[in-house]
């Protein structure tokens, strides 16, 4: 599993994220505290608010394809980009 912090700002932005991650095959969920949604369900994203730092999980050994598709989302623990 991979694991990375993403913060996601505005309603566009989480569209944005949803649209990018439904084109890979890989399982993402997104945690926000005891959270967990399905990172493809734009509700379940929706949900979760904005401006917030978030665990990003892929359930894969390797997915650098995706990471580099969402890259703009990464951030540190303290919503940093990367």
């Amino acid at each position: 599993m991979i694991t990375r912090n993403i913060i996601l700002r505005s309603q566009k932005e989480v569209m944005e994220f949803v649209d990018i991650v439904v084109q890979y095959p890989y399982s993402v969920e997104v945690a926000l505290g005891r959270e967990t949604m399905d990172a493809k369900s734009v509700l379940g994203m929706l949900a979760l608010g904005f401006n917030r730092v978030m665990n990003m999980n892929i359930q894969s050994e390797n997915a650098e394809d995706l990471l580099e598709a969402v890259s703009k989302f990464l951030c540190t623990q303290f919503g940093q980009a990367v």
